[in-house]
């Protein structure tokens, strides 16, 4: 019985292998694919990455980082849908060890739900034990709602290994194409930013949500217990990034969830003042949350980059003596 399962999931997953390697011959969106994104990474030649969720993907323009910067920088948008905070530490580590002209990586700190969008098969087991090992030791939350997590990773994790549905999902967009920033056609400039000019007309209780988490995260707590395993992974990227000349510097997205908020509480308070950017507390954390700024819940448009970017250029001036 359990050599026939096993031929099944072998013929499954074979089967699903010729299926996303004809569907790339077509069409591959470099905001959900880490490959395609480092070839056009590439390209471009920056010596300043930006690596993070789609959050980070509309939210921060690389053109005005670099005017701002008198064009001493030369920065690229490495934005991808869902990344997972082990796949980012793992394309930060690539430019770490094999791109000397990057010398400067800012990665977007981040603990968003499970996800397997932007994983390959052989990184799914190892995302799922970094979630499994920052959510053991976040204690913010409780037992159960950790066994729930877990689970519903599980779930996705073997959803999407074995099911296809992502590609069928994939073929409907290719033949027929919406106008949508997200569920649409890419539209990346060459720094890897996508512009938005799309606003919404009024405030929601989504954006009510992940304000009252945000202004929670950066509220003045007594100390909590840290997470040691998420904070020994972002120091040891920080090392290995000072001791070949570089610098690695984290950053809070323009908003966080509710579970974000709790799991990184355990992590923020920890690290080098130097190596991280907190968002502000003033009128310009306020702006981030007006619907002139966003084109959906969690995503800015154009307006809301340019604040975001602009304050992010500020206090990068701060950590760094090359800008």
């Amino acid at each position: 019985m359990i050599l026939k399962i096993t031929k099944w999931l072998v013929l499954i997953i074979v089967f699903k292998t010729m299926i996303v390697m004809i569907i790339a011959q077509f069409y591959t969106d470099p905001r959900q694919d880490v490959d395609a994104r480092k070839k056009l990474c590439k390209a471009f030649r920056p010596n300043v990455v930006f690596i993070g969720t789609s959050r980070t993907l509309y939210g921060v323009d690389p053109a005005i980082f670099d005017s701002l910067n008198h064009q001493q920088t030369r920065s690229y948008n490495f934005g991808i849908f869902s990344l997972s905070p082990q796949v980012s530490f793992q394309i930060a580590d690539q430019f770490i060890s094999n791109d000397p002209e990057v010398k400067t990586i800012y990665i977007e700190l981040s603990a968003l739900d499970y996800n397997t969008v932007a994983l390959k098969p052989d990184q799914v087991f190892q995302d799922a034990a970094f979630r499994a090992n920052v959510m053991a030791r976040s204690s913010h939350i409780d037992t159960h709602d950790k066994l729930s997590g877990f689970l519903l990773g599980l779930n996705t994790t073997l959803f999407q290994m074995f099911s296809i549905v992502p590609q069928i999902t994939t073929i409907k967009k290719m033949i027929s194409p919406v106008s949508d920033p997200i569920e649409g056609q890419p539209e990346l400039s060459d720094n890897g930013h996508q512009p938005v000019a799309l606003a919404l007309s009024q405030i929601n209780d989504r954006i009510l949500n992940n304000k009252a988490a945000t202004q929670q995260m950066l509220a003045k707590h007594q100390p909590v217990m840290p997470n040691t395993y998420y904070i020994s992974r972002i120091n040891e990227l920080i090392a290995r990034a000072n001791q070949a000349g570089k610098k690695v510097i984290l950053f809070y997205p323009n908003n966080l969830t509710k579970t974000e908020s709790l799991i990184l509480s355990q992590v923020a308070p920890y690290l080098p003042e130097q190596n991280l950017i907190r968002l502000p507390e003033d009128q310009q954390l306020n702006a981030l949350f007006k619907p002139e700024h966003l084109f959906d819940p969690h995503h800015l448009n154009q307006k809301g980059a340019t604040i975001y970017t602009r304050f992010l250029q500020k206090e990068s001036k701060k950590r760094l003596d090359n800008i």
